[in-house]
């Protein structure tokens, strides 16, 4: 999932001076499609409906919002003329937008595209499943609940190309937001197809580098095709981008070493055979992201509702076995909900968290106290639970190893893995219908805030079903902080709180192992972007 949950520039780069002066090998490439993998399926094409990591991956291809992520992961304008300085305390941001800037249907990119998307995704009829990425937008929550309507919500069009965002409060990661979840939408497209918009690639627009085609809404292969509407598509050197989905890494190994794909991610024990591979070595890059993989505990039910259970569940996972011997991709521990590298703390000048504490010990014996204590407290007997996983071949292969780990920690408890393709899964885990889920979660912000604010009361992606008041009071006090020796202070102690109270099972820190042909240049991953931008690649 996730998002979400993010997230020289090498857009000048060029192959040689005009096409028409290339040598017959460059000028062929220029046509060549460039061959690549995704770790799973798209779930919509539609920016206010998705919640899934890939389908954002899709939309940097082919949609751009106000700002943009370039290749060293920095925001940069994109549909917005400059990354503006708000006024009013931080809280208003007004926007001049491109006059050049174009859909792929010809429609010219306006504010009026914006104001319709931010105020689609935050109508409760939309049924948004993360609305909440609005939630600092001045009026979102009587929007939400329904007490004042959509048009109420904190923007607004001042004209063509003027767009006002009014905040009720500051957002210190707004700029991060605005380049890679704040998207528009083709307003006229969505008047033409309502809620079927985006469900397949003939019923959405793109105003980015490539336009999706050749997607059905459910298929596992699609195409990228350059947007020659693009306001800067002279710097979009490869014209097609064949993608397809790839979920086992031997099988995504395979490809890439017969030359099939030339881009592709790998995990696990694939790893360790490419690393001794002389000439795949070459062409593999690690990058350790702020990505985190968590459990959700489902506190509805009788075993996750039990903290002592939790606890031991917790507990019983060696977590440095896990990364080194099972990922063995280069991820790390989690010491909390936390990853490191997000931020720093600027009452000590550590990584945050560092600075908050190690919560994520492994301890069996421990485990099995606790576990007894839970089975005690539930009336005896022997229990069971289910595990609910996405069907990659890591993922599944973390769920087995957590699996045994369970067993064999906690007697009387049998565990049943259930991997099914990660859009059923996250619809599982927003109706409720699980019982301990692992997942993924990509933020796209370089602040604690793109973690814990998953726990907070009223956040969609709060899948455990349990709400802190006190989490939830030392939150609203960090969003109201200016100070921000004070406000990390706040989020600190609200991290602790949170670990403490076991609702979610911190695992590891995701690692990102990508395959690169040596005959691509411009691919790059950084640790808050760590899909591609075909825009920047080209043939050598």
């Amino acid at each position: 999932m996730g998002k979400k949950l993010g997230f020289g520039v090498l857009g000048l780069l060029v192959l040689g001076t005009l096409a028409g002066c290339q040598s017959g090998k460059q000028a062929t490439n220029q046509n060549k499609a460039l061959n690549v993998t995704m770790p799973a399926e798209l779930q919509t094409a539609d920016p206010n409906k998705a919640t899934d990591a890939y389908s954002f991956y899709m939309m940097k291809q082919t949609t751009e919002g106000l700002y943009r992520q370039n290749n060293n992961g920095k925001v940069v304008p994109a549909i917005a003329t400059k990354v503006v300085t708000p006024t009013n305390h931080g809280k208003t941001y007004t926007f001049t937008l491109r006059h050049d800037a174009k859909w792929s249907n010809g429609d010219q990119v306006t504010a009026q595209d914006f104001v319709t998307s931010f105020r689609r995704q935050v109508d409760p009829t939309t049924k948004a499943q993360y609305a909440n990425r609005f939630a600092t937008f001045t009026n979102y929550a009587a929007v939400q609940k329904g007490t004042k309507q959509p048009s109420a919500l904190g923007v607004k069009a001042l004209g063509k190309y003027k767009l006002r965002v009014t905040l009720s409060r500051q957002n210190p990661s707004f700029n991060y937001e605005a380049a890679t979840e704040y998207l528009p939408v083709n307003r006229h497209l969505v008047k033409k197809y309502g809620s079927k918009y985006g469900t397949n690639s003939s019923r959405v627009a793109a105003n980015g580098p490539y336009v999706l085609k050749r997607w059905n809404g459910t298929k596992d292969t699609w195409e990228y095709v350059k947007n020659n509407r693009y306001y800067d598509a002279k710097q979009v050197k490869i014209k097609r981008v064949n993608v397809q989905v790839v979920k086992t890494d031997s099988t995504a190994e395979k490809l890439f070493a017969a030359g099939k794909v030339q881009e592709t991610k790998i995990g696990g024990t694939t790893v360790t055979g490419t690393a001794n591979n002389t000439q795949l070595k070459k062409q593999m890059r690690k990058t350790l992201t702020t990505a985190v993989s968590i459990q959700y505990f489902n506190t509805k039910t009788k075993l996750g509702g039990n903290q002592n259970f939790r606890t031991a569940a917790s507990l019983a996972i060696n977590r440095k076995e896990l990364t080194t011997k099972v990922n063995q991709d280069g991820s790390v521990p989690l010491k909390n909900m936390v990853a490191q590298g997000v931020a720093k703390d600027p009452n000590n000048g550590k990584d945050f968290a560092v600075s908050t504490g190690n919560y994520t010990r492994y301890d069996a014996a421990k485990a099995r106290r606790l576990w007894r204590k839970a089975r005690a407290e539930l009336g005896g007997g022997n229990f069971k639970i289910t595990l609910l996983t996405n069907d990659s071949d890591g993922s599944k292969n973390v769920a087995e190893y957590i699996q045994s780990q369970w067993e064999k920690t906690m007697p009387g408890l049998t565990v049943t893995i259930s991997s099914m393709p990660l859009t059923q899964q996250i619809n599982k885990m927003f109706k409720g219908n699980f019982d301990v889920s692992t997942f993924g979660w990509t933020g796209d912000e370089p602040d604690p805030t793109t973690d814990l604010d998953l726990f907070m009361k009223g956040n969609s992606i709060n899948f455990s079903n349990y709400v802190d008041q006190k989490y939830n009071r030392l939150m609203l006090a960090a969003q109201t902080e200016t100070n921000a020796k004070k406000r990390f202070a706040l989020l600190k102690a609200a991290s602790q709180r949170l670990s403490k109270l076991g609702v979610f099972n911190p695992l590891y820190q995701q690692a990102q192992v990508n395959l690169v042909s040596d005959k691509v240049g411009g691919i790059k991953y950084t640790t808050f972007s760590t899909a591609a931008q075909y825009r920047y690649a080209y043939w050598k």
